[in-house]
């Protein structure tokens, strides 16, 4: 399989050079990412999709992560990553116009030196959902207050990105 090639970008996520994935993580390059937190409102109240990475993962497998996050590919906007990631790991088909842009994390250890953009999108609990399970182990709806305990009483269980994920959208979305 071919390794991906990721722009690489400066502290001011400007694109001064691509590279191949396993030289970007080696090197702890900057490069950037997608993540999107996807919800549904039923008749319990609001939902949100969880993903367990695949047992393959080379980083990170079997932990919980956004509903569907992953690189931008070299050349690729943010938004077309979110709406190629949502396809690939989701099987939810969308437009960028539907996703609704929280804002824009900045690289770190936990966000595995990515600056990743969060968006949030709202659909049917309905939603036929697919994935590949090379790269995703489960998909599964879990209402706030359940997920909010899990998230609390067990961490662990989740990636480093996705709490640096969820945290900031919490800090976006409740003031």
């Amino acid at each position: 399989m071919a390794d991906d090639i990721f722009d690489v970008v400066n502290e001011r996520d400007e694109v001064v050079s691509s590279a191949p994935r396993s030289v970007v993580h080696a090197r702890n390059l900057l490069h950037r990412s997608a993540q999107v937190l996807i919800f549904c409102d039923s008749v319990g109240g609001r939902k949100i999709l969880l993903q367990k990475r695949s047992k393959y993962k080379d980083r990170h497998p079997l932990k919980y992560t956004a509903s569907c996050s992953g690189h931008i590919d070299s050349g690729e906007t943010y938004e077309q990553g979110a709406v190629r990631e949502m396809l690939e790991e989701t099987g939810i088909v969308c437009v960028a116009s539907q996703l609704v842009e929280i804002g824009k994390l900045t690289p770190s250890e936990a966000t595995g030196w990515e600056f990743a953009k969060v968006y949030e999108y709202i659909c049917s609990e309905s939603e036929k959902l697919s994935f590949p399970e090379d790269e995703v182990e489960s998909l599964e709806w879990i209402d706030i207050p359940s997920f909010e305990r899990l998230i609390s009483e067990n961490p662990e269980l989740f990636t480093p990105m996705f709490l640096e994920v969820y945290s900031f959208y919490l800090s976006k979305t409740l003031k």
